[in-house]
């Protein structure tokens, strides 16, 4: 895959200047000589000290500079371009809030998300709301928050968008959240035949749950259609996909212009997928814009109006920014092989079991020399699935008890999926803010509090 990226990039050099091709080419290397650990060695020891493990670790400057190397990528792109947050990845309070002060738009699916987003003093304007059940309760909530901007995948869930705004008296932007139905080469495939996300812009044998139907009722209601939406995956290894997903779009709206010759298509929203280097080699957002630039000014200029791209992002914009750390507790030699356990189990990190994700794993003080030695490391849950995939760029070796062990590039998928399994208490976050100081920004869980938060004090 990166062999043909790197050809894709030197045939098509006359459509990028020669400051993106540098751009492209200093993000490709730094993907490769960047230390993965964002903390010296030293502020980990002093952390864990005053704040025990396992402790989960977020630096502020690391979520803002994700911000803008993600809109940097489409900077080639003529119109505007704004970065979404999708907030399901993360949505610890000091994170909404420093995405916040980067003004970038939020992607929200349940209510409990508005919650959050509204109490750290987010405004309705910067939302975009997708949900997945679509029922009247939800929307009507959604609606009275002061949220105009809505994405609907399905005919009973505008039936029920259009009902609460009728009756309410509310005019909602609408997007149309569509399956291109192309291939992906991702970690997790959002996009295929008959999927559970979105319509498909085909007519799918007469069926009121696609594209074409979807955007008649909206065209003959009082509502505004705002664009289109959709999501190919998480961690897209291959961005061929955009642009298939960006031509069947094209078509679609070029035939449905023949039904509709004003139809108004303000919104892009391309979705997530950026991928997070884990380890192993993975294009970089400079890299992906500069394959899309091209067929989004194209379809731009199709359109005779430069539409908003829309670029969604939870993964690439939390994950490097946060650390668990953990302590290894004990060890088990078997000959070549040595057995770790560390107090961080899969009810942290709970990806390493879901999806076998291979999260770098570091030894604090780290070992001068290698130690021909095989790894198994295991988390403190006794459960024969709490084991940990080591990563390329793991070094793990000189594991004993009593060090530190720092798993990296922890921010997405991690904190939002704690777990009580044994009791567990969540641990405490700590976030270092831009100027260099520390703050606890959750404190670390009680037993006293999950064993009220659990009823013990109902019964």
């Amino acid at each position: 895959m990166h062999q043909t990226r790197i050809m894709f990039l030197s045939s098509d050099c006359g459509a990028l200047s020669q400051t993106k091709m540098a751009q492209v080419g200093r993000e490709a290397f730094e993907q490769t000589t960047v230390s993965q650990l964002p903390f010296s060695e030293l502020e980990l020891s002093k952390l864990a000290e005053e704040f025990g493990t396992p402790l989960y670790i977020i630096d502020e400057r690391t979520l803002r500079t994700k911000v803008h190397k993600l809109k940097q990528g489409y900077s080639g792109y003529k119109g505007p371009v704004k970065i979404a947050y999708s907030i399901k990845t993360n949505f610890t309070p000091a994170v909404l809030k420093t995405f916040m002060s980067e003004n970038t738009l939020f992607d929200l699916t349940s209510t409990g998300e508005l919650y959050f987003y509204l109490r750290c003093g987010g405004k309705p304007e910067n939302v975009i709301y997708t949900s997945v059940t679509e029922t009247w309760e939800e929307f009507s909530e959604v609606l009275r928050s002061g949220i105009r901007l809505i994405v609907v995948g399905s005919s009973n869930g505008l039936s029920n968008l259009m009902g609460i705004a009728e009756k309410e008296g509310y005019n909602p932007k609408i997007m149309i959240r569509v399956d291109p139905e192309v291939g992906v080469k991702a970690e997790v495939r959002a996009s295929r035949r008959n999927g559970r996300f979105g319509v498909p812009l085909s007519n799918n044998a007469g069926s009121l749950d696609c594209a074409a139907g979807l955007l008649r009722r909206i065209m003959a209601s009082h509502l505004e259609f705002e664009g289109f939406h959709f999501h190919l995956g998480s961690q897209i290894s291959d961005p061929a996909c955009f642009l298939n997903a960006l031509e069947k779009l094209e078509h679609f709206i070029a035939k449905m212009r023949r039904e509709f010759p004003h139809l108004p298509v303000n919104i892009v929203d391309i979705g997530g997928g950026t991928p997070v280097n884990y380890g192993i080699r993975v294009p970089t957002p400079l890299e992906i814009g500069s394959m899309l630039e091209p067929r989004l000014n194209a379809l731009a200029a199709t359109l005779g109006s430069e539409f908003t791209l829309i670029v969604e992002s939870g993964r690439y914009l939390s994950a490097e920014a946060c650390v668990l750390l953990s302590r290894v507790l004990n060890t088990k030699n078997f000959g070549d092989q040595k057995v770790v356990f560390i107090d961080a189990g899969y009810h942290l990190l709970l990806d390493a079991v879901l999806l076998r994700q291979e999260y770098p794993q570091l030894i604090i003080p780290s070992c001068e020399n290698e130690i021909n030695e095989k790894i198994v490391l295991a988390g403190r849950l006794c459960d024969t699935y709490d084991t940990y995939p080591l990563s390329p760029a793991s070094k793990v070796s000189g594991a004993e008890i009593g060090k530190l062990m720092a798993i990296t590039h922890a921010g997405a998928y991690s904190i939002v999926f704690n777990m009580p399994f044994h009791c567990q208490t969540k641990p405490a976050i700590v976030m270092r803010k831009a100027n260099g100081s520390y703050k606890c920004v959750r404190q670390h869980q009680t037993n006293e509090q999950l064993f009220e938060e659990e009823g013990g004090n109902l019964v």
